[in-house]
Parts: structure tokens; sequence; C-alpha cells
């Protein structure tokens, strides 16, 4: 059997076991040498809380005589960690006279026995992972500068690779993980039997630890990973430390069920959504399926794009992103909503539950193949898509003209698509420093219907023919998801004139269904 998890040989020490799930322990600590020890610190740990509520005073030596006790296990791991038992030990010490006994001294324990993926500082999906055993342990490492480098732990299926990073100091202390972008440079290359070609990743940060992940669901024919690790300068400190990790996946196919949705599609307001397949892994479900612009609809907006385009200089399309995109929520069987997705809304009540969403244009406009992978379900339900809407990003011809000179006293107001805004100001400012330049500052307040259209992108015209595209945008939200100021910043403007425009070159808006489409996501 594979090694168990933390929580499983505490249940055994504590004798919270099924009979059958104690025999199997027992067997395998016959074999184990590692699992033993862990068992062993339990048992320690347990003593520990029954001498120290029947005698609530310890010894200075205390924390010593413990290690001391530890000494016939394997002796590397006992070096590597006896710092930081130490520091647990005395800290459970004082915890426990400070608190009167509480069992504060456990989870820190269970983390410190179990590592990253056995804590909440992931997602459930790599929990659930740990949990069931997917989790190995690398323990590679290297060291410079009274620092270590350490990878500790992986987890592989065939939708993500999740490393756990840890940074000791020469005391064998772990500290916080500082990788900066200052010269330090991680890659990772994908091989698919043919060739190799980047591939991307996310770092999250925790509170000792880092994770890194490389998302793998929806790349073709991927046989191995190699994770490199060229790092200059860790925890602000300057050395040389460097890591290479291959990993295989071409084996982890057969640990993922996928169901196939058959193109099932639907079409609402000139946007077509038509899903692809689900993905069962270990560590995340994940949706596959593409949204475009129906024909006629593609027709319109390039034309629009093109007359923008000679208009104001700009490549409008760029603007668009993906164009067109969904709002939806995941049910159970149980009717239970486990996920809510919308890429234009703010949080929705079950982000937490979202790992990562993702798209790739596929050519077209408006055309992109979309991914949204999600935390599973502890117990196997029949999962069910339910379609609430869809979102379509459109060219627009409006604008606005307004007297920077008079805005202040005399604001102007316009309606569009359900916003009503509010020119308040309109300023040229002067540069903060010799680097800076001076820029151009609009401030506007926008009040919204609850499904009026989200404005996009604008330019700003003078007396000139030149347009001034406005890409710093800062919004200060108001009362409520629907009442905002925003302040757009423009450069390379030197003169104001007393007339001047905005054009509204993109807006979002949503299609809502009257009646859900709703998609078995089992077979």
């Amino acid at each position: 059997m594979n090694c168990p998890k933390a929580d499983k040989l505490s249940q055994y020490v504590d004798n919270l076991l099924t009979e059958q799930e104690h025999i199997q322990i027992k067997q395998h600590l016959e074999t184990c040498d590692s699992c033993t020890s862990i068992v062993q610190l339990f048992k320690v740990e347990d003593q520990f809380l029954k001498d120290s509520l029947q005698s609530p005073t310890l010894s200075d030596d205390f924390a010593s005589i413990v290690l001391d006790q530890l000494e016939p296990y394997r002796e590397k791991k006992a070096r590597r960690n006896s710092q930081l038992v130490k520091r647990i030990l005395i800290l459970a010490a004082g915890i426990l006279l400070a608190l009167s006994l509480t069992a504060t001294i456990s989870p820190s324990f269970a983390q410190f026995i179990g590592g990253l993926f056995s804590t909440k500082q992931v997602d459930e999906g790599l929990q659930m992972a740990s949990d069931e055993g997917l989790e190995k342990r690398l323990d590679l490492e290297v060291s410079d500068q009274g620092l270590t480098f350490k990878v500790e732990d992986i987890i592989i299926d065939s939708s993500r690779v999740a490393l756990s990073i840890q940074v000791i100091n020469e005391n064998g202390i772990a500290e916080r993980p500082n990788i900066s972008d200052n010269g330090n440079i991680i890659s990772v290359t994908g091989y698919n039997g043919s060739y190799n070609y980047s591939m991307g990743y996310r770092m999250d940060n925790g509170l000792d630890y880092n994770s890194l992940q490389v998302f793998i669901n929806d790349e073709p024919g991927l046989e191995k990973v190699t994770i490199k690790f060229h790092l200059v300068e860790l925890n602000g400190k300057q050395g040389n430390w460097e890591l290479e990790i291959p990993v295989e996946v071409a084996d982890k196919e057969k640990e993922t069920r996928k169901v196939l949705l058959n193109n099932a599609a639907q079409n609402i307001d000139g946007v077509e959504v038509i899903l692809k397949e689900i993905q069962y892994a270990p560590t995340s479900n994940t949706l596959l399926y593409e949204t475009a612009y129906q024909t006629s609809e593609l027709v319109e907006a390039e034309e629009k794009l093109k007359y923008l385009k000679e208009e104001f200089g700009y490549n409008v399309s760029e603007l668009l992103n993906f164009g067109t995109s969904i709002k939806y929520y995941i049910e159970n069987e149980e009717k239970k909503v486990i996920l809510k997705f919308s890429p234009f809304t703010n949080k929705e009540p079950n982000d937490d539950k979202l790992i990562i969403s993702s798209a790739k244009g596929k050519g077209k406009l408006g055309h992109a193949a979309w991914k949204e992978s999600f935390v599973p379900e502890k117990v196997d339900s029949k999962l069910t898509f339910v379609l609430e809407g869809v979102y379509k990003v459109v060219p627009t011809d409006f604008s606005v003209k307004f007297n920077p000179a008079k805005i202040e006293d005399n604001p102007v107001s316009f309606e569009y698509m359900g916003n009503t805004v509010t020119i308040k100001k309109a300023k040229l400012q002067n540069a903060v420093s010799a680097d800076d330049s001076a820029f151009f500052e609009i401030e506007m307040e926008v009040s919204q219907e609850s499904n009026a259209a989200v404005l996009g992108n604008w330019v700003l015209k003078g007396d000139t023919e030149r347009a001034y595209r406005i890409d710093n945008e800062t919004t200060e939200k108001g009362n409520g998801n629907f009442r905002r100021t925003i302040y757009f910043k423009t450069n390379g403007l030197a003169k104001v004139s007393d007339e001047m425009s905005l054009h509204l070159l993109t807006a979002t808006s949503f299609f809502e269904l009257e009646e859900k489409w709703r998609i078995p996501l089992y077979e």
C-alpha cells in the first residue's frame, strides 16, 4: 500500500480506525521506516500532552530529552528536522502553559508532518489528492549563501503538476519563500513525443511554502514536463540555486474519466456556445467548451472594426479580447450549486471552487476555446451544466463632446446601454518628476442598471485628427456594484483644446436566457 497520510497515522496511534484499517497500517509499518518514525512522533506528542496535563511545569531540558528519544530513527531525517521539531515542541509547551492545555499543537504538528498539500494553503483538489496518497516526497534541494531551496513534494495527474517549495535557512528553519523577478528564471517545457515547447505555470505564495502549478489537461499527446529553476536571488540574497525536475505525465490519462458532450450547441443573440467535454481528474474537474460569433454577427463586427481603424488609427479587434463568453453554474444531483462562473462580474459565491480559467483564440474574431478547472466533489455525483446567458463584446461608435475648462462647473452627463455617466473633471496634469510626462486625467461617475453593458475602451480627441488611446484606467467603487468612479489617464497630449471628445470603441452586453440551458455532464 502507499504510505498513509498523517491523519490516518494519527488515528492509528489513537486507536480510531476500523479493525481492517488498523491491521493494514500495522502491516505497512513493519516495512516502512519513514511511517514508523512518524507514528513514534505522534506517540511522543500524545505522551507530551498527558504529562503536561498532569503537571504543567516542564523542565528546561524537556525538548532535548524528547529529541534524544528520537535518536534511533533515520539519521538523515532527524538531522534535517531537528531544529524544527525543537521549535514545535517548545512552542507547544508555551501554548499549553498559557492556554491551560488546548489542542493547539495538533494542527501545527500535522502540517509539519504532512507538508503543504495537507494544509489549506492549497485548493481542496490538491488536499483531496494528498489524502488519497497521490502526493510523493521529492526532497530535491540546492544550497547557497546559507539558504536551501527545496522542492519537497509533488502531485501529478492528467490536469496539472503541483510542486511544494520551501526555503530553509542555515539554522534549519523554514522561511517564507520570496522568489522575485529580479533575474530569476523559471521555465517549463513540454515534450509530446516529437518536439519540446514552452508551457506556462502559476506560482502561488503561501505562509511557509510556495506552490508551483503547471496545468496540462489541454496539451494533446504530452508525455513529459520539465521544470527548471535558475535562481540568482532568493529571499533577498544573491546566489545561485539551480534545480531541474523531469516529470512523466504520459501514464496519468488512465486516472482521468472523460465525458464527451458531443458538441452540444446553443445560439443566443448572435453568440454560439459549443460544449466539448468534461474531464474528471483526481485534483480537478475541467470543463472544455467554445464560444463564437454567429456568421451574421461576425460579418457586422468586422465591418465596424474596419471603420474604427480608419477613423482612429487603432486595430480595435485587439481590444475585443476573445469577444464572446458565457455565464453559467454547475450543480450536483441534489441541485446544490458547486460552481458559479462569470468572467465579467465581481466575485461569485462559489468562486473559491474555481482553480483556473483560461481561453485561447481559435483564429477567427470572437472564436475562443475555454477551459475552467474546479474543485472535485468529495463524493462522486452526477453534475449538470446550466447556462444562464452569454456575453458579447461589440464595436461601438458612441461619442460625447465636452469643454475641459468648464466641466467642473458644468458636468456633462449622458446615457448609453443602461449606463448613466457624468464627466466631472478633465484636466491636464503636470509631470510629477523629470522621469514622468504630463498626462490628461478624466474623472467619470458611472451608475448602472442591473444588466447594463460594460463600457470598454475609449479614445480621446482634441482639435487635431490624432486620437489618444486611454490605456491607464483605474476604478474606485462607490455604493454597491453599480455605482463607481473611473479615472482615465492618457499620456502624450501636450495641449488642451476648448472642445474635446471621448469615443467609446467597445462595450460588453449580457444576454440572459429566460429558460436556462441544461446539459448533463455524465454518461
